[in-house]
C-alpha cells in the first residue's frame, strides 16, 4: 500500500469486549449491550427484547460473573489485557498510528476512531481480531465502525478487513504455539475448538464461503503447516446458547467421546480466538478439561491464543498491508 501525501493511514484493531469488573452489576451491563445486539441475537425486536431483558438478564449475570471471577487477573480481564499488550506492540512495530476499540464495553470503537482522528489520520484500516468471518462477531463490528465513520461526512474514509483465517503468517503464529506444546506433551490428538454460531447465520455472509467452511480450512492449513496426521486433528464448535440449532460437531460432546476412542491425552486450541478470554480459559481450559477427565481422559492441556506474540504482530503487519 502506497500512501499519497494527503493520505494519513491508521490501523484500528477491535475485539469483542469485556465487563469493567467481574461483579454482577458490571457483567449485567455488559450482557445487556451484547445480547441486545441484533447481529448477535438476530430475532425481531419484539421477541429479542423481552427474552433478553425478561429471561436472560435476571438470571445469567450471576453465573457469568462467577465464571469471570475465575479468570480475572490483577491487571484485569485477560481479553482486555492481551488486546492492550498487542496494541502497544503494534505501536512500536508499525510506522502508522494504531489504536484499539471494543465492540461492547470500553474503550469503544468510537473512542478509538476519535484517537486516530486526533493524530491527523484520515483513512482508517479496521481489523476485527476474528480470523473467520461471522455475522455475529465480524459483521457487527464492521457495522459499528462504518456507523461512526459517517459522523465525519466523508472527511475520514476507511476499509475493513473481513477475515484472515487463511493468512500464512497467522497460520504460522497459531502453529508455533501448538508445536511448542505438542513437542513436550505428545498428545493422542489435537482438538481445534472454534466458537460456534447458530446454523441460520451461516448464510448471512458477504463472502463466497461461510464461517464453518473457513474454520475447517483453518484446521487444514494448520495441519499442513505442522505436518501432523489429518486424522489426529479434530474440529469442533463451542459456546452454544439457547434452544436453536448451532453448527456441529459440539466440543463438549466430542470431548466426552474421545477417551473411548483411545484418545486419552488431548491438546486443545481455539483458532477462532486471537486473545484468551472467558471462552478459552473458563470454558475450554477449565470446564471442558474437567469434562474430558471425568469421561476417562488422562491429561488435557490447553494451548494459549496468539495473544500479543511477536509472530502475531508480524502477521497483522502482513494482514493489513499484504504487499508492504
Amino acid at each position: 500500500m502506497q500512501d499519497s501525501p494527503s493520505k494519513r493511514v491508521g490501523l484500528l484493531i477491535s475485539n469483542l469486549g469485556t465487563p469493567n469488573s467481574p461483579h454482577v452489576s458490571d457483567v449485567r451491563n455488559y450482557l445487556r449491550q451484547f445480547l441486545n445486539d441484533p447481529y448477535v441475537f438476530d430475532a425481531p425486536w419484539i421477541i429479542r427484547y423481552p427474552f433478553v431483558n425478561g429471561i436472560i438478564l435476571p438470571n445469567r449475570p450471576k453465573k457469568s460473573a462467577d465464571a469471570y471471577q475465575k479468570i480475572w487477573t490483577k491487571e484485569g480481564s485477560p481479553l482486555l489485557v492481551h488486546t492492550k499488550k498487542l496494541n502497544e506492540k503494534l505501536k512500536q512495530k508499525l510506522s502508522i498510528p494504531v489504536e484499539f476499540g471494543m465492540r461492547y464495553g470500553s474503550p469503544s470503537i468510537q473512542d478509538a476512531i476519535e484517537k486516530l482522528v486526533h493524530q491527523a489520520v484520515n483513512h482508517i484500516i479496521f481489523l476485527p481480531l476474528y480470523p473467520q468471518y461471522s455475522y455475529s462477531a465480524s459483521e457487527t463490528a464492521i457495522h459499528e465502525f462504518e456507523k461512526y465513520l459517517k459522523i465525519y461526512n466523508g472527511r475520514i474514509t476507511g476499509n475493513s478487513i473481513e477475515y484472515f483465517h487463511q493468512n500464512p503468517e497467522f497460520i504460522s503464529a497459531v502453529s508455533e504455539k501448538i508445536k511448542a506444546a505438542a513437542d513436550t506433551f505428545q498428545p493422542d490428538a489435537i482438538l481445534l475448538s472454534y466458537h460456534g454460531i447458530p446454523e441460520k447465520q451461516l448464510n448471512k455472509t458477504k463472502n463466497k464461503t461461510n464461517y464453518r467452511e473457513q474454520c475447517f480450512e483453518t484446521t487444514k492449513l494448520i495441519q499442513e503447516n505442522l505436518g501432523y496426521p489429518a486424522d489426529k486433528m479434530i474440529t469442533s464448535f463451542q459456546s452454544r446458547l439457547g434452544p436453536v440449532q448451532w453448527i456441529k460437531p459440539y466440543t463438549d460432546s466430542i470431548l466426552k467421546q474421545l477417551p473411548n476412542q483411545g484418545h486419552k491425552r488431548i491438546l486443545a486450541v481455539s483458532p477462532s480466538f486471537t486473545a484468551d478470554c472467558l471462552e478459552t480459559l473458563e470454558e475450554i481450559q477449565m470446564r471442558y478439561g474437567e469434562d474430558f477427565l471425568a469421561a476417562g481422559g488422562e491429561e488435557f492441556r490447553y494451548v494459549p491464543c496468539v495473544n500479543s506474540s511477536d509472530a502475531f504482530v508480524e502477521a497483522i503487519q502482513k494482514i493489513y498491508m499484504p504487499n508492504g
